[in-house]
């Protein structure tokens, strides 16, 4: 799943971040992870709008959440890297 991935991703730059790894972590590979987020967004939302039954709503909405979380992470993390 591409989702758990990309999360897994930002996981490790938050890690290396606490490690005071910073040079390690490259602004365009936190951009890559940021972009395939925000096109699951995209995603996401057609999928909802699409959705029929309320518990796949209910489920997609959940995954929305999630990757709209993970997006200010990554947000975040690229403002920590690019100082």
């Amino acid at each position: 799943m591409a989702l758990k991935k990309n999360i897994s991703k930002l996981d490790q730059y938050y890690q290396r971040l606490e490690n005071h790894e910073v040079d390690k972590i490259k602004v365009k590979h936190v951009d890559k992870v940021i972009d395939k987020l925000v096109a699951k967004e995209a995603s996401l939302i057609e999928d909802i709008k699409a959705a029929k039954k309320p518990a796949k709503k209910e489920r997609l909405t959940h995954k929305l959440h999630v990757v709209r979380e993970q997006i200010k992470r990554g947000k975040w993390l690229k403002q920590e890297v690019d100082r």
